[in-house]
């Protein structure tokens, strides 16, 4: 952890000379010294054991697709006290993901504000995790499909259908009728549906399923 009194150092990586620009720019804007670039992750390990910064910053889809991260993996293995940070234009849900499982301990878009970027690099100096808010909507987002993809093959068609009948406001009676079969039949399919989904009651069945996106 750097000291009170250290000019936190930063290695720049990424291969579009406009965005390392940039960087270096609010970087320093920030107190914050860029003590090196790089526009080929192929040289991150090399080039961190040369210079020895306080934090990487790294757009992980320079050069092929993937190899950057797989080279801060190496980086990490080589250095378990190496502390990145992800600077993004691809912020989806895949690429943070893939960030953090290959040991990136920050994520952040590059739209995002001069001082959001400084909290950002500072906390991951410390080697705390730090995740912009986009990127944690990102994770959420992916996590919420997950569960949904998941809710919708544990529901059959005519589960998912007596909910949504439910969600309309209908009674056992009135699902049954419209569906052709039995009240009792419709308090079957709805008992299962509350176990699938891990609701109460009716009403918190068909919150979660709103919440998962099962209606069309």
């Amino acid at each position: 952890m750097p000291g009170a009194d250290h000019r936190l150092r930063v290695l720049v990586a990424d291969d579009q000379v406009v965005s390392v620009r940039g960087a270096v720019f609010y970087l320093g804007a920030l107190d914050l010294d860029v003590c090196g670039t790089l526009d080929d992750p192929r040289r991150l390990v090399t080039t961190y054991t040369e210079l020895r910064p306080d934090v990487v910053v790294i757009e992980p889809i320079m050069g092929p697709r993937g190899a950057a991260l797989a080279h801060v993996r190496e980086l990490i293995e080589a250095f378990p006290d190496a502390h990145v940070l992800v600077l993004t234009a691809e912020l989806t849900p895949v690429m943070v993901e893939a960030s953090l499982e290959h040991g990136c301990l920050g994520v952040v878009p590059k739209t995002c504000s001069v001082a959001a970027l400084g909290t950002a690099v500072r906390a991951v100096a410390t080697g705390e995790r730090h995740l912009h808010p986009r990127a944690i909507a990102a994770l959420l987002t992916r996590r919420q499909n997950a569960e949904s993809s998941r809710a919708t093959k544990a529901l059959s068609a005519r589960e998912l259908t007596v909910l949504s009948r439910v969600a309309e406001g209908l009674t056992n009676m009135e699902i049954g009728v419209e569906l052709g079969i039995s009240a009792d039949t419709v308090k079957t399919h709805l008992a299962r549906t509350l176990d699938k989904l891990n609701a109460r009651d009716r009403t918190h069945a068909v919150a979660r399923a709103l919440r998962l996106g099962l209606f069309d």
